[in-house]
């Protein structure tokens, strides 16, 4: 089923696609489809997500689009569910199949918030991707980039308020409206929830000298981290030379201040990786294979070369890793007792996991506890075991394939980023903007690079 066929999709005649789209800076409401003015206003709202608390977010999302999608049609049309959206409700219900039983072990129940919660992370996601997958749903580039520069000149001019009229100063954060409703403690504590209170900096912390560590419209340094990231990459691919300058540097510059050091090194490793792929396609790929060999000999063979980067990377490394000391300190004997922990379950606990988090490292600081601060290490690992870590990486390489197979006028920055992804799992957790990018990634399509396929065709 073709997706032209349906209205919210992209329809528009090449005129409108690259001359009519914006007025000014601004994009005509009117040129946009459904899709694009569903996404791009989920985009541009986000501080007031934030303001809410971030909470269901994906719930609401999933239900709104299906309820839209009854009473505009009367029914709702989905394909055969792809391996990915089955693999990905098979890792839900693991979940709660896994928490069932280890209530009934030990003495819990299964708590309606952990349900809904459930919902919300996994099967709702999981809808969305197959109603993207079935409806053949595109969104324009511009739209996307435009939503995002939107939300990065906000979050500049915030960090300017607080650093040059604030001065960055220590505060109690006050209650998102979801931790108003759910009664949440007035005085925030680490443990009780970012997503329960407005923290758009930690004063006590820091991520460049004289910077406080800011996390902005989102629960922490790591989730702006990977948006910013992912942003940096998006801009990569805007034609408008002007546009793509601004918007790197202000959502670079925003990285910095999360203070994210995986991120960090993490995107220049994907930017190089990005330029590799371009040139590859375009000049082919024994100039790349030139490169390599002749980078190799002149780092591996010239002795003075093979100091000097050796050097380079140790100092890096190290500063990297003292840049805040007592987190890396921390982090090291969290990943030390998660990986003991591993060695010394049982069969069973090996092979179903742990499913809860254990003891907490650090004493008075309840996030610093065992199977946490690694996606790979803890999160699955330790807490889903080897049977969750199948069924993720069923997911996690099916939805890379299909992505891959339906690359043509996909941006390259929404297949690489899921590169970004899986290095920073290594270090972090599933971040709770990691879904949303991921949804947006699915739909985001680059309209000039099918005109100029068609131009091709044509010639």
């Amino acid at each position: 089923m073709n997706w032209q066929t349906y209205s919210y999709n992209f329809k528009s005649n090449s005129k409108q696609e690259h001359q009519g789209l914006f007025r000014g800076i601004i994009p005509q409401w009117s040129l946009l489809t459904q899709s694009e003015k569903v996404v791009g206003l989920g985009i541009v709202l986000i501080p007031l997500w934030w303001l809410w608390g971030w909470s269901y977010l994906l719930l609401f999302l999933a239900i709104g689009i299906f309820t839209y999608e009854f009473f505009k049609r009367s029914k709702i049309r989905l394909q055969q569910p792809s391996l990915t959206v089955l693999a990905l409700i098979a890792y839900g219900l693991y979940n709660l199949i896994s928490n069932y039983f280890y209530g009934l072990y030990n003495s819990s129940s299964l708590s309606t918030r952990d349900l809904i919660g459930g919902f919300n992370t996994i099967f709702a996601p999981a809808a969305v991707i197959w109603y993207i997958q079935s409806k053949n749903i595109r969104v324009r580039l511009q739209v996307v980039a435009w939503a995002f520069s939107i939300v990065v000149v906000l979050m500049l001019a915030y960090w300017f308020y607080i650093f040059f009229v604030l001065h960055q100063v220590t505060f109690e954060p006050s209650r998102s409206l979801f931790g108003i409703l759910t009664g949440k403690p007035l005085q925030y504590k680490p443990g009780l929830g970012n997503s329960n209170y407005l923290i758009p900096y930690r004063a006590e912390d820091s991520s460049l000298p004289g910077l406080a560590r800011y996390f902005f419209f989102f629960h922490g340094p790591e989730s702006l981290a990977l948006v910013v990231s992912f942003i940096c990459l998006l801009s990569l691919d805007l034609k408008n030379r002007l546009w793509f300058i601004l918007l790197f540097s202000g959502a670079f510059f925003i990285l910095l201040t999360s203070g994210t050091r995986s991120a960090w090194l993490s995107l220049p490793t994907i930017i190089i990786i990005r330029w590799l792929l371009k040139t590859g396609a375009s000049k082919g790929a024994w100039l790349i294979c030139g490169l390599i060999a002749l980078v190799s000999f002149v780092f591996l063979v010239i002795t003075p070369v093979t100091e000097f980067v050796f050097n380079t990377v140790s100092n890096t490394a190290q500063a990297t890793s003292e840049f805040r000391g007592d987190s890396t300190d921390v982090r090291a004997e969290i990943y030390r007792r998660t990986f003991e922990r591993v060695l010394e379950s049982s069969n069973q606990n090996f092979l179903f996991g742990h499913v809860v988090h254990g003891e907490t490292v650090l004493p008075g600081y309840a996030p610093a506890m065992v199977g946490t601060h690694s996606f790979y290490l803890g999160s699955l690992l330790y807490i889903k075991g080897l049977v969750g870590i199948g069924i993720f990486a069923t997911y996690w390489i099916s939805l890379i394939a299909w992505l891959y197979q339906t690359r043509f006028g996909r941006p390259i920055s929404c297949i690489i980023i899921f590169i970004l992804f899986s290095i920073t799992f290594c270090v972090m957790a599933f971040e709770s903007t990691v879904m949303p990018i991921i949804l947006i990634a699915l739909t985001t399509y680059n309209c000039s690079q099918v005109q100029q396929k068609k131009r091709k065709i044509l010639l």
